[in-house]
Formats: structure tokens, C-alpha cells, sequence
């Protein structure tokens, strides 16, 4: 079970550097044209926070079902800041009146949760797209 979700976790992150990219093209493009906030940026920002959401709770089922180590601290702290950052940035942004601030406050958002995510596997790796067990981590098996 632990292995199951340490793989479904590690192969997860993929997927929202996937979303975030995209999310950031299309805000970067709705801020350039003046596009209203809506449709396509609010969808991609949305994507982009709930597979972060989801990445955030088979981390955190992972925690509940693997040995501790130290340098799991800093990167709990930071992807818990990383999860926060996105959802409230984004909630912020829809509240906006002006489409193009919405887009700039949603666009240093997911730039923001990107240099915490960035932050928080580097905590624990030496490469952020390494797919073994973090360094410090005993294995289960």
C-alpha cells in the first residue's frame, strides 16, 4: 500500500508541473489580450489547484504510512505553503474586477506554488524529478 502510494505521489507531480505550465500559458495569454477571467483561466487554474490538491493528500496519506525522517519537515511545510498559496491566490483573483489583474494575481500564484514545490522536493532530493525514495528515507519494503 505504501509503495502504491509513494508511486501514484511521485508520478503525480508530473501532472501538475504539466497543469501549472499550461496554466501559466493560458494566463500569460488572457493577460496579454485582455481576456476576460474566465472560461479557460478559471478551467486551467482550477485543474491546476485540484491536482495539486490531490497530490497534497496522497502526500499526506503517504506521511500517515511511511517511516519518518527529518528532512520531511521542510518539505511538509513547504508543500502545505505551496497548497495554500494556490487556492487562496486563485480564490483571490476570481473575486478581481479587472480581467487582467485576475490573471496577473493568478499567474504569480502558480509561479509562487511552483518555487514552493521546488523548495519542498529539494528538501528531501538532490533532483526534483528523482524517483526513489528521498534521501534519509528508509524503505518499507
Amino acid at each position: 500500500m505504501a509503495n502504491m502510494l509513494f508511486y501514484a505521489h511521485s508520478g503525480l507531480r508530473f501532472l501538475v508541473l504539466l497543469s501549472a505550465a499550461m496554466a501559466i500559458a493560458v494566463l500569460l495569454w488572457g493577460w496579454s489580450s485582455r481576456r476576460a477571467y474566465a472560461g479557460q483561466s478559471r478551467a486551467i487554474t482550477a485543474v491546476f489547484t485540484g491536482v495539486l490538491g490531490l497530490q497534497f493528500l496522497l502526500g499526506l496519506a503517504l506521511v500517515l504510512t511511511r517511516p519518518w525522517y527529518g528532512k520531511l519537515m521542510g518539505h511538509l511545510i513547504m508543500m502545505v505553503a505551496a497548497t495554500f498559496v494556490a487556492h487562496g491566490v486563485t480564490a483571490y483573483a476570481r473575486r478581481q474586477p479587472d480581467p487582467r489583474r485576475a490573471h496577473m494575481i493568478s499567474l504569480i500564484g502558480v509561479a509562487l506554488a511552483l518555487a514552493l514545490m521546488l523548495g519542498g522536493i529539494m528538501a528531501i532530493r538532490d533532483n526534483p524529478f528523482q524517483m526513489s525514495v528521498g534521501s534519509g528515507a528508509m524503505s518499507t519494503e
